[in-house]
Order: C-alpha cells, then structure tokens, then sequence
C-alpha cells in the first residue's frame, strides 16, 4: 500500500506536528515553494511538483543535491495541489494525506478543497481544527468518530440520494443543494457513514 503525503505551500508552520503522518508516509510530495519549509524543518521529500513560480534556485540547488524529482507542469488551469494530487494517482496512491494548505488567500483555500474532488477515495486533508474529505457519487465514507464531536457536510452543486448515519441529524436518501444547511451537526455514535448516489459532498471534521 502505497501512502503519499502532499504538503501544500500555503504559509509557513511548524511541519513537525504533523509527526505521526510523516512517520507513517511512504512518498512525499511538496508543491512548489513548500519545499523551503521542508528543507527548514528536515523533511525528506521525494518528488518537487508545481510551475516553480515559488522555487528559488537554493531549493532546487537542494532538490537535485537530494535526489528530489523535479517535475514542472507550466498548465496554469489547474493549482499546484490539484497537480500533485493528480501525479499522486497516477502513481497509484492507495491513500493520500493533504496538509500544509491551512491560511492563505480565501479563494486559494475553496480551490483547494476542490482540487480534493480529483482523487476523493481514500484522500483527507488535514486542518490545523478539522480534517476534510470529499465524497463523490457511489462512494461510502466509513469514519471513525468520538461521540460529541462536531461535523457539517455540504453539497457542491446538486446532490441526490444523500445518506447519513452517525450523527444528531441523519440523512436517508435525501436531495441536496449548495446551502449552509449541513453546518454543525453532532456525532451520537463512534462512526458517521455518508454516502450519495450522485454529485459531490465535502465533509469537516472537527479534530
């Protein structure tokens, strides 16, 4: 089982309280300009994805030093984390944890949580106060949970068929659209389950 760790370049944090997910990676990736805070904080990383445009030529002085794969996509529809997100498929990522996209612009961030719906199964992105996941049509989550802890789920877009077990509000087989609705619920049991027949969901867990 291959587990890839993304670590995005949205400000500068103390990478090392991310310990137990770098301990437990088998690939890393930095996009982009990340791999200065990597290089600050000791992190081995194996593959520098991204256009550059925040990679000076110490970092990359760095990364050849270190037998880093540099690999440079220019295509400016797409962000960097959607980049490595997509090159982390492709190397058949059985899992894929996202962090070090906490802060930065507003607009950054909801890119980011959409770049999540590129590779859904098995992907969580980690938030300095929640994890993040994204649910595409026919896919079931199955997350462990403790009980009073916060969640909301939203839909993007138009969602049919949504189900929810776990929580203070449950679904069952019910339709939903972009709304505030989902915010807040509660979970009452040690797993939610969620789930929907089509379109997309995203899911914050409180940590």
């Amino acid at each position: 089982m291959t587990r890839v760790l993304i670590i995005g370049n949205a400000r500068p944090e103390n990478l090392t309280k991310w310990s137990e997910i770098l301990e437990q990676s088998d690939l890393i990736i930095a996009c982009d300009g990340a791999l200065g805070n990597c290089i600050k904080h000791q992190i081995v990383v194996d593959y520098l994805i991204g256009d550059m445009d925040s990679v000076d030529q110490a970092m990359l002085d760095h990364a050849r030093l270190n037998n880093i794969e540099i690999v440079k996509i220019p295509d400016q529809q797409n962000n960097d984390l959607t980049k490595a997100i997509q090159f982390a498929r492709n190397l058949s990522a059985q899992s894929i944890d996202i962090i070090g996209i906490d802060g930065g612009r507003p607009e950054h961030q909801f890119a980011n949580y959409m770049s999540l719906f590129e590779h859904s199964e098995n992907t969580r992105m980690h938030l300095d106060d929640s994890i993040v996941i994204a649910i595409n049509k026919n896919q079931s989550l199955h997350h462990s949970i403790e009980i009073g802890t916060s969640f909301s789920v939203f839909s993007i877009g138009e969602s049919k068929a949504v189900n929810l077990a776990g929580g203070k509000w449950s679904l069952n087989s019910v339709d939903l659209d972009s709304s505030s609705t989902g915010l807040h619920n509660i979970a009452v049991e040690t797993e939610i389950t969620l789930s929907c027949a089509s379109g997309k969901l995203l899911i914050f867990i409180d940590r």
